[in-house]
């Protein structure tokens, strides 16, 4: 499956990238969700945009997971 680019992704410091890696990984095994699905490039995508716009912790967490997969 292609990767779609974001545009202006800027440049992360390795700190953050662990904390993004951290957090897909954390949605992916609690959602089922398999990281090389669709479902997931999409939502690595917002991960990084939402990043990129401020959003932390819980609210980054919360504004990522697919709606079908909330509680």
């Amino acid at each position: 499956m292609p990767i779609r680019r974001l545009p202006d992704a800027g440049v992360f410091e390795p700190e953050e990238v662990s904390v993004l890696q951290g957090i897909f990984d954390q949605i992916c095994a609690r959602g089922g969700i398999d990281r090389k699905s669709e479902v997931a490039e999409d939502m690595a995508i917002n991960l990084i945009a939402y990043y990129q716009q401020g959003l932390r912790g819980e609210e980054l967490v919360r504004a990522v997971v697919p709606k079908e997969r909330r509680p």
